[in-house]
């Protein structure tokens, strides 16, 4: 998202509205567009406006990170995305046609939109240090006020100097108090149309009493309101001139009662007063005194007096409505109309929707008069009809209700509720599924609701509750009959997908039921639990009597891992027979043999299979693609970026493939099309943090097959595809919100295209590139290479035909500066050998320089081995116990290296000291006791990285993550585009090379 055009200052009027508007862009074809978002950011108060008039039923509000119009009427979203962040802040202008978004965290950004187009005219990059907690914008438009968000938890906030108890100056300058503004809150007042990316005018909030509400004072913008829970700050401003502010002092003594916790300020028209609601129910009145008390200047305000509202009810919401009358919304759920002297006009506490959270009015006509409350001048004015304008109640429960002034008259409570117009989520969501055979969705969330929409007329279609329980994950059954809804308790419960009606209820542990399978056939459900358990119940004749119904029974249970599980997962219709796999953090992937388990105990086929030495699984799912009877297959991903294929009949891997490298590590993975294989087709993932994607089968590690987006600000609970491969859901967890994305894999399939055949893609990802010195070294390492597989020492003449053998692998990765473990180079040689087997079902024994390119891309670390992994590797060979490692013993590193993982004997170690460092005697080389880092640089000759490669690459904000873009592995940074109003943002640095050495050992797995 790009800033605005340049802005020159002054006021805007409705004949120069299109200078607020950015240049025109033609959209370009995006594999994910984000199609319809449920939820909405319910907590943050005043999140809702009403954006209505004669015309039109819109509203906005926001939901995560994205921004959201929304006509209530027809139903239709119009969604403005580019933050990274959860919003946390809005505000709409007088007039409707502006809107301000700002978000909380890093990379935070403020941006105003343009209500009728949802383009972006004028973004703010970190606007503040942490973000922006509150806003308002000034009636005139033209400025914006902001109240920087407090450090995060563990960077607690030092008090500034600019702020103080009772008045003051606050410098004006960024440079004045950029250093205050990181260590305490800070605000700040925007020309936003003018070309500036900075404040005009600035100040630290001195106190530790962090201000949550701001607002300008709408007959004086030179005069601002904040507050936070316990003091009152009355600022005022001037281009070119210090902030001046002071903060009256009240305490219980000055009136004899408690003074409750304050909510929001507001200031009264025609007077010099302004008030603030608390969460006891009562109003603080300010005003300006001649009583000279000693603490107080007469021209600043004092608490005047405190008026008791609503007793033991907090006045969540306090606002100015333009036609004479002070409307507050409460925490019983209730919305009261009042006159400036508090006396009360009209109440509506049958709303029944919650604690009220933002209250916003439709647009009335300049000038009308029909509203205008009767007695506002005289008082009471009882006996005239009460009017407003409709107004838009958003509560703590995620409703939204629409409300009309002649509900007041109603007699029945029931007639008084308004109209619901918002549903969102009120608690975390956790658990999502498609139907397989309905364009059905099922999403359940931690207060115990169990939703099920119909996606395409948008309605909600079943609903069941349930009580005391939280459910935490869903999975439907391949057949589409059965929903399985497992608890955080261990529960899991079987409904029928029809109405939601209980089948079965199970219980074989206390944790939290983490992963969930059915088998193809509907007749096992596979239960994975946080306490490490495996479950399984299979749908059967009770006895294998068929004189019994059918019913869901417990067969068998296990514990297998002894860190969590991460994948769980049966095999799929094709398989010879029904298995079940499971892999976890404990690197391991284990098969349990379903059939025998019907009689008892479930049987693990051992040996297990270790899938990795170093990473760390993160998840597993049936790959039964690639073909040709090459289909028993599961697929592994792991924290350093690489998809793994595992044959499951000989337990061999026949795949090592880069995985993208757009945020955190992938965790989750599903297929897009039922029935489509090879480029046809695509798989959907999601990262544990903000990104979801697209990649291209086959995976091969092309780094053109792939995109990525942010889809939520933080986790990605879960995610599913719809039964026909149309759309992709996704839910964020804390930030109570589902995602529709429409799916088009064709702009991917179009970028693998365009970014070159053969291992031109590869060749990109070497440092230097095709024309780099890297590139030339492995060329003139493999034709060495081919003359050593042909003997050296001869005089006769060679044939080299560009194949070298596979056992000539390991040399050459490691004169490339990979050095493979033991099992790596198994791997490798068992990628090499079956890779043509499901095409020929013949052996492949040598390897041409395409192919080694392509196997050492995908092989290779994705970050380089430095000093701070070898202390690790220290710390974990000596217990985590501090100090250095000893050198003999059975313990120490010499021990540990002969006797454990992938040994080494005492030759082979001399010969690596040899090489290293020139000196072949350990004891010589070492002391008694070996320092990591002293290792690490005297020996293994590894300098400390380079901190610029730890730097964050970028990722794509709303919008696609174009297929092509990767960096090369040079250190430098991901390079992605942004999508349709959105920047770039910072993602996860790329992959580099490890330190290239002269060395041709192949590196062992100690420990």
């Amino acid at each position: 998202m790009d800033g605005g055009p340049s802005m020159n200052g002054g006021e805007p009027s409705a004949g120069d509205d299109q200078r607020y508007l950015p240049s025109s862009s033609g959209a370009e074809a995006q594999a994910l567009t984000l199609h319809w978002t449920l939820g909405i950011n319910k907590d943050v108060v005043g999140g809702v406006h009403n954006l209505s008039d004669a015309e039109s039923s819109d509203m906005f509000y926001a939901a995560a990170h994205t921004g959201v119009i929304f006509d209530y009427n027809s139903g239709v979203q119009r969604l403005l995305q580019g933050h990274v962040n959860p919003i946390t802040a809005t505000a709409v202008s007088k007039d409707k046609k502006w809107i301000v978004t700002a978000d909380t965290g890093p990379d935070s950004m403020m941006v105003v939109w343009e209500r009728e187009s949802g383009t972006p005219v004028k973004t703010f990059f970190n606007p503040h240090p942490y973000g922006v907690h509150a806003l308002d914008i000034a009636p005139k438009l033209q400025y914006l006020v902001t109240l920087s968000a407090p450090p995060p938890a563990g960077e607690p906030a030092q008090q500034g100097q600019a702020g103080g108890d009772q008045g003051g100056k606050a410098d004006q300058t960024r440079g004045a108090t950029g250093h205050a503004e990181q260590d305490c809150q800070s605000i700040s007042v925007w020309d936003w149309p003018a070309d500036k990316e900075t404040p005009i005018c600035t100040a630290a909030v001195g106190t530790q009493d962090v201000q949550t509400c701001v607002l300008f004072n709408a007959w004086d913008t030179h005069e601002i309101g904040t507050n936070g829970k316990r003091r009152v700050f009355f600022w005022t401003w001037d281009v070119d001139q210090p902030f001046q502010f002071y903060s009256p002092a009240l305490a219980p003594r000055d009136f004899k009662q408690r003074i409750g916790d304050y909510t929001q300020t507001i200031f009264l028209p025609d007077s010099t007063q302004a008030a603030t609601g608390t969460v006891d129910g009562d109003v603080v009145i300010w005003d300006l005194s001649l009583i000279v008390d000693g603490l107080s200047r007469p021209d600043e305000r004092r608490a005047v007096k405190i008026i008791k509202l609503c007793p033991e009810v907090s006045l969540n919401v306090l606002q100015v409505h333009e036609k004479a009358r002070v409307v507050i919304g409460a925490s019983d759920g209730s919305v009261r109309f009042y006159d400036y002297q508090f006396r009360v006009q009209a109440w509506f506490e049958d709303l029944s929707a919650g604690s009220v959270k933002s209250i916003s009015f439709d647009r009335s006509t300049e000038g009308d008069e029909e509203y205008d409350p009767p007695g506002a001048s005289s008082g009471l004015g009882v006996e005239d009809e009460f009017r407003c304008p409709n107004f838009l109640v958003s509560t703590g429960s995620a409703l939204v209700v629409l409300v009309e002034s002649r509900l007041f008259y109603e007699l029945s409570p029931d007639d008084r509720r308004g109209r619901l117009v918002l549903q969102g989520l009120d608690s975390p969501v956790h658990g999502l599924c498609c139907h397989p055979q309905l364009p059905l969705v099922a999403v359940c969330g931690y207060s115990g609701f169990l939703h099920m929409w119909n996606y395409n007329t948008r309605s909600l279609h079943l609903v069941k509750i349930f009580d005391k329980l939280m459910p935490h994950i869903l999975q439907f059954s391949p057949d589409g009959k059965l929903l399985a809804v497992g608890f955080i308790n261990g529960h899991c419960k079987l409904l029928k997908s029809n109405d939601l009606s209980e089948v079965v209820s199970f219980r074989e542990s206390r944790d939290c039921v983490i992963h969930a399978a059915f088998s193809h056939n509907s007749s096992y459900l596979a239960l994975a639990h946080a306490d490490r358990c495996v479950c399984l119940y299979r749908y059967a004749h009770r006895h294998q009597d068929e004189n019994y119904p059918k019913e869901w029974s417990l067969c068998a249970k296990t514990k297998s891992h002894w860190r969590p599980i991460v994948g769980l997962c049966f095999s799929g219709p094709g398989a010879e027979k029904l298995r079940l796999f499971s892999v976890g953090e404990d690197r391991r992937l284990v098969e349990y043999n379903v059939k025998s388990s019907e009689f008892g105990g479930l049987q693990v086929v051992s040996p297990d299979t270790v899938v990795e030495q170093e990473a760390r699984p993160t998840g597993c799912i049936w790959y039964p693609f690639g073909g040709k009877g090459d289909n028993q297959k599961v697929l592994t991903m792991n924290d350093e970026y690489k998809f793994k294929i595992w044959n499951t009949v000989n337990r061999s891997c026949r795949k090592t493939a880069l995985a993208p490298t757009y945020g955190d590590p992938i965790t989750k993975m599903t297929p897009v099309y039922k029935d489509a294989d090879g480029e046809d087709q695509f798989m959907l993932y999601a990262t544990h943090e903000k990104v979801l994607g697209l990649v291209q089968l086959p995976l091969d590690g092309n780094p053109n097959k792939c995109m990525g987006l942010i889809a939520h600000p933080g986790q990605i609970a879960a995610i599913s595809v719809d039964y026909q491969g149309q759309y992709a859901f996704t839910c964020g967890g804390g930030d109570l919100t589902v995602n529709q994305w429409l799916i088009d894999p064709q702009p991917v399939a179009n970028a693998s295209i365009l970014g070159g055949a053969g291992i031109e893609p590869f060749v990109k990802l070497l440092d230097g590139g095709e024309e780099g010195e890297f590139f030339s070294d492995m060329k003139d390492y493999f034709y060495y290479s081919q003359i050593r597989s042909q003997d050296e020492d001869t005089t006769k003449a060679r044939m080299l035909d560009g194949m070298i053998p596979v056992t000539e692998i390991p040399h050459l990765m490691c004169a490339l500066g990979y050095f493979p473990t033991q099992l790596e180079i198994k791997n490798m040689t068992a990628e090499v050998k079956y890779s043509k087997f499901g095409e020929t079902g013949e052996y492949v024994d040598r390897i041409g320089f395409d192919d080694l390119v392509r196997l050492y891309v995908n092989h290779r670390p994705v970050f380089a081995v430095g000093p701070a992994q070898i202390k690790q590797a220290f710390e974990a060979m000596n217990r985590h116990e501090p100090g250095p490692l000893a050198r003999d013993g059975e313990n120490g590193l010499i021990g540990l290296l002969t006797n454990h993982g992938e040994k080494m004997t005492m030759e082979e170690m001399e010969r690596c000291f040899e090489a290293l460092v020139g000196d072949p005697s350990v004891h010589r080389t070492l002391d008694e006791e070996v320092d990591a880092l002293s290792f690490a640089h005297n020996v293994l000759g590894l300098a400390d990285a380079d901190e610029s490669q730890q730097e964050e690459g970028s990722l794509a904000i709303a919008g696609s993550i174009e297929a092509g873009t990767k960096s090369e592995w040079g250190g430098t940074t991901l390079a992605l585009s942004a999508g349709p109003g959105g920047p770039a943002a910072e993602g996860r640095p790329p992959p580099r090379p490890a330190q290239r050495r002269a060395e041709s050992e192949p590196r062992r797995q100690a420990v």
